[in-house]
């Protein structure tokens, strides 16, 4: 017997670990593909329509605008802070943009003012968090309260009509018929990133500012300038995908991005990146923003009543936060 066991263990060794061990060490790496995965197997089980090409075209197109959103968020994320005022800079830029080409502004330079906006805020956030050292989510909530409030005296609490047709493009126009624009702008907006994160030096300071802040102060990394650096970004995503979102719907009103704050932190900790810090990626991002579509989608083929959609949503929420400190505990 002893004989036999030895011989396995020995075929074990030199074969490599086996496809269960292969399956479990993917599955732990790896579980937002394997909701996803799950997620998909329903669908084809429990509605006919979910694993048709219109479908899930359809689902690319609706997470376009969060996709955006999450991968600013998660450029943040990997330093250890996020952003809550994004959804309603969401709101600011397409003001912004529509009121801009009321007046009489061009499409670039609409476009131009309404991604500035979002830089702005973004850059007020970086300033304030780097001169108090204060909690990211105090300051962010504050200006989220603030850029809501200059929202609704910028409209009067009234929806606005966006004036040029070519700029409906963004959110409306297809490549040959097929794939939106938005989508592709995610997709390609997650590539770069992605190399940006692995091949440059600014993208390796930001996993170290996440692992070690003062490790990374004493080897040179101007951590500050860095940091101020990710939260303009983080505000210019959050206004591309309002921008996205404008020309989608034709209008734009005060409070336009209502919830992606929250769902962006979901897809982004869902995809793989750590609420504390020093670990994830776009890519993995774009796993999480796929889980999140392909759940609303299917709860709305399912006729989910909102209220549940709602509690399925918070139910994710608090699963990927607790994998997460899950995760971050078995380092410590």
């Amino acid at each position: 017997m002893t004989e036999t066991t030895t011989k396995a263990e020995t075929t074990e060794k030199e074969n490599g670990p086996g496809i269960m061990d292969f399956l479990l060490n993917f599955g732990k790496n790896n579980p937002a593909v394997i909701f996803l995965l799950v997620l998909i197997l329903m669908g084809a089980i429990f509605s006919p329509v979910f694993m048709t090409v219109n479908n899930f075209l359809n689902i690319l197109w609706t997470v376009s605008v969060l996709g955006i959103v999450a991968l600013g968020q998660t450029m943040l994320l990997i330093t250890g802070n996020f952003d809550m005022s994004v959804a309603y800079i969401i709101g600011l830029a397409g003001i912004s943009t529509v009121l801009s080409q009321m007046m009489g502004a061009d499409l670039a330079t609409s476009v131009l003012i309404g991604l500035l906006a979002g830089g702005l805020v973004g850059l007020l956030n970086g300033i304030i968090i780097v001169l108090t050292k204060a909690n990211a989510f105090l300051i962010t909530l504050g200006t989220a309260i603030l850029v809501y409030s200059v929202n609704l005296i910028l409209t009067q609490s009234k929806t606005y009509y966006a004036s040029i047709e070519a700029f409906l493009l963004l959110g409306r126009g297809k490549i040959m018929g097929g794939i939106y624009y938005s989508v592709i702008i995610f997709l390609a907006i997650a590539f770069i990133l992605q190399i940006i994160l692995k091949h440059t030096t600014y993208g390796r300071s930001l996993y170290i500012i996440g692992l070690n802040q003062r490790a990374g102060k004493l080897a040179g990394i101007k951590t500050d300038t860095i940091k101020i650096i990710t939260y303009i970004f983080c505000g210019m995503t959050a206004a591309l995908a309002g921008l996205v979102m404008t020309a989608r719907t034709g209008s734009t009103v005060g409070n336009a991005g209502v919830g992606m704050e929250f769902e962006s932190l979901i897809a982004s900790v869902l995809g793989g990146t750590s609420l504390f810090g020093g670990r994830g990626g776009t890519l993995r991002t774009v796993i999480g923003v796929l889980v999140m579509g392909v759940l609303n989608n299917l709860l709305i083929l399912l006729d989910t009543p909102y209220e549940a959609q709602q509690i399925a949503k918070g139910t994710v929420f608090l699963f990927v936060v607790f994998l997460d400190g899950a995760f971050q505990g078995s380092k410590r």
